[in-house]
């Protein structure tokens, strides 16, 4: 916590510099103002109208990774330029840093040393003492990055409920003539296979596969749109896993894939879960990792537990080539894919059916390799 507030801006007429004179603070009203900026969420820099610093609170130090005790008093500019920024956003915080204009603001991502992508929103506003003649700029930052993310996944949402008022409307009308056609077909082929018409069979085939891509699509636009009725009840994620165990064996062996099975558990998991669901989850999921290793390699299945959140993690990672960034950023956008049969619903329905069981799915990849990471609550106590 601060010991110390500013009791008044001083300066220098001569060299045009400002700085403070602190106190320890004394009435109430004196404290609580150190509590506030020391407390504030807001990150707040005080520059005089030189531009060295005069204050800076902890959340902005936070925020940008500086130390107070190494910019306090110095250029501003100077602890931008070394804080690494691109050339084309210091250029725009330096011109708007000069500019006398109201209403300034800057948004920016930055990463802090060891940090997480931030996206920050800076707002600078001028300040001069009458009196004096003193002034300078506060400028106040804010991390906008959880309400950029929200506002994502509120979009995503409304993209996934007007698929759903689609696929509601045009599933089954699509489905019914498809059922039609797929067995006259059946019954054509069947006749050219005894006629011996070899050639125009193989067409029928094609045809029959392609009818059987379009009816898994309009079930997956199916499983987007419809209500499930969700029966959630205390499920062991081990016996889960075990039930689908031989299917993965199965489709590994076709891939010239190794499985293991890592369980790092105490006790056995019981979770807030639906189990026929996660079976469709961790099938998909398996299924995907196999996929993407297309000469054969490793898929490991690890189960653990987080006591602290209160969680059982499932990770399922490969040995494949691993996702691109930019691939990685849309991987859960209904209808992108990569694959060249894929339908892009595969992890969407994924996330939708742990979202509905207050569940979550992360993904994180490299250059080679990528784990997905599903975490389901514990059984309450």
């Amino acid at each position: 916590m601060m010991n110390m507030n500013t009791k008044a801006l001083a300066g220098n007429r001569e060299h045009k510099s400002v700085h403070l004179y602190t106190f320890y603070p004394v009435t109430p009203y004196e404290r609580l103002a150190v509590q506030l900026i020391s407390h504030i969420h807001l990150g707040v820099i005080i520059v005089d109208d030189r531009l060295n610093v005069v204050e800076i609170n902890q959340a902005a130090g936070n925020m940008l990774g500086l130390e107070k005790s190494k910019i306090l008093y110095r250029s501003f500019q100077e602890a931008i330029i070394q804080l690494g920024l691109p050339k084309k956003c210091r250029d725009r915080l330096f011109s708007i840093l000069h500019s006398r204009e109201e209403g300034r603001e800057l948004e920016f991502d930055w990463c802090p040393e060891a940090g997480r992508v931030r996206s920050l929103l800076l707002r600078i506003h001028p300040f001069e003492d009458s009196e004096s003649g003193l002034k300078g700029q506060i400028l106040m930052l804010e991390d906008k990055t959880e309400t950029l993310l929200l506002k994502q996944q509120v979009q995503q949402n409304n993209r996934l409920a007007t698929i759903g008022q689609i696929a509601a409307g045009t599933a089954h009308e699509i489905r019914n003539p498809l059922t039609a056609i797929k067995g006259f077909l059946q019954v054509i082929g069947h006749r050219m296979k005894e006629n011996g018409q070899q050639k125009e069979h193989g067409y029928i085939d094609v045809m029959l596969r392609e009818i059987g891509r379009i009816s898994s699509l309009v079930g997956e636009f199916l499983m987007l749109s419809k209500p499930r009725h969700i029966k959630v009840q205390s499920v062991n994620v081990v016996k889960v896993l075990k039930d689908i165990l031989p299917i993965i064996k199965n489709e590994a062996l076709l891939h010239n894939i190794d499985v293991v099975i890592k369980q790092q558990l105490t006790t056995i998991p019981m979770v807030e879960a639906d189990g026929e669901l996660l079976k469709q989850v961790f099938l998909n999921l398996t299924k995907n990792a196999m996929e993407a290793m297309k000469d054969g390699g490793l898929l490991t299945l690890c189960l653990k537990t987080d006591e602290k959140r209160r969680q059982v993690v499932v990770e399922i990672s490969d040995t494949g080539p691993g996702i691109p960034k930019q691939v990685l950023e849309k991987i859960f956008e209904p209808f992108f894919t990569t694959k060249e049969n894929g339908t892009g619903l595969g992890l969407p329905i994924c996330r939708q059916i742990l979202c509905e069981i207050d569940g979550e799915i992360r993904i994180k990849s490299g250059d080679k390799g990528t784990r997905v990471l599903v975490h389901l609550p514990l059984t309450k106590a």
